[in-house]
């Protein structure tokens, strides 16, 4: 689809990890402050966690593309490590440096000594390691050993571990209880309230160069928030498709019709059926038109309609 139709620079809502269409939730910022307090204290090991598409991948992108350039740093963009070997080599590769044809204890001995050297400007190396509900007790085991090397200045790396809430409940095992007394703050993100998730949609739209009053009708955009559960990645799969199918229909404007649809082809209910009037013509989308639905009950992703106001919400710290 040409988004330039919508007025928009490049696609509005994307799958991809984007710092740049960053939306500065509550929950994601309060993560992002954890995160550099953590660092700024030099804890070892910090947990971020939160069930799948809420965004734990970007805050982590964030905090680290904010870090001072002169932080040494490395990205594991999915863990996978049954052997400390395994996660010795991921490290190793990022960082540049030969992890192929090495022992175990060869490439434990290159990473320490490239971690040593690089911290000796002050900085301990940044490690961001995703998807680490994957890394063995072995793995995480070996992290914990590489979290205590220090020098003069304090510790030599710095891991960020965002996982699936289930690493969360593994630390409370007494198997993990070496690693869980390393990690220094652990924070959680919850899912965007109603009005959040409205303006969620808003932003991807301006941080892609567009207008949204001029494309995003404020009733389609209740319709996409009221559904979505409060998910990122999913408000980005129903929002990009609603766009997709107005574009085809000729239009310039997202409308409730184009978002029912939406909601339709992706199995995702909405959470007030009624909101289908019978405005628009009824050849235009055809499948979000056929006839009025009955008041939809909460979906299994507890997905009922919000009300305008913000409800309070607990976090994790």
């Amino acid at each position: 689809m040409d988004w330039s139709h919508f007025g928009t620079e490049r696609p509005a809502y994307r799958p991809a990890v984007d710092p740049a269409a960053y939306f500065a939730a509550p929950s994601h910022e309060a993560a992002r402050a954890a995160l550099a307090a953590a660092f700024a204290r030099r804890d070892p090991v910090a947990l971020l966690d939160g069930a799948p598409g809420l965004g734990k991948s970007l805050v982590a992108r964030k905090w680290l593309d904010d870090l001072m350039p002169d932080v040494p740093r490395v990205l594991v963009p999915s863990a996978r490590a049954e052997r400390p070997a395994d996660l010795l080599q991921a490290l190793l590769f990022d960082v540049g440096l030969p992890y192929q044809g090495l022992s175990e204890q060869e490439l434990r001995l290159a990473l320490t000594g490239h971690l040593l050297d690089a911290a000796a400007d002050g900085y301990p190396t940044v490690a961001v390691i995703d998807e680490a509900q994957h890394l063995s007790l072995a793995a995480l085991e070996e992290l914990r050993l590489l979290s205590n090397l220090e020098t003069r200045h304090g510790a030599a790396l710095f891991a960020v571990l965002v996982a699936q809430p289930t690493l969360r409940a593994a630390f409370e095992r007494p198997a993990y209880e070496l690693i869980a007394d390393r990690v220094g703050v652990r924070c959680a993100l919850d899912p965007l309230a109603a009005d959040e998730s409205a303006a969620y949609l808003r932003h991807q739209v301006r941080a892609a160069g567009g207008d949204p009053a001029r494309v995003l009708d404020p009733d389609a955009v209740d319709v996409l928030a009221g559904a979505c559960a409060g998910v990122p990645r999913v408000l980005n799969r129903a929002a990009a498709l609603a766009f997709e199918l107005t574009a085809q229909a000729g239009g310039q404007v997202v409308e409730v019709e184009a978002a029912l649809e939406a909601l339709t082809q992706l199995g995702v209910a909405p959470a007030d059926a009624d909101v289908a009037d019978d405005e628009g013509p009824a050849d235009v989308l055809p499948l979000a038109r056929a006839g009025k639905r009955k008041p939809a009950e909460p979906n299994e992703r507890g997905a009922a309609r919000a009300p305008k106001e913000k409800a309070g919400r607990k976090r994790s710290a």
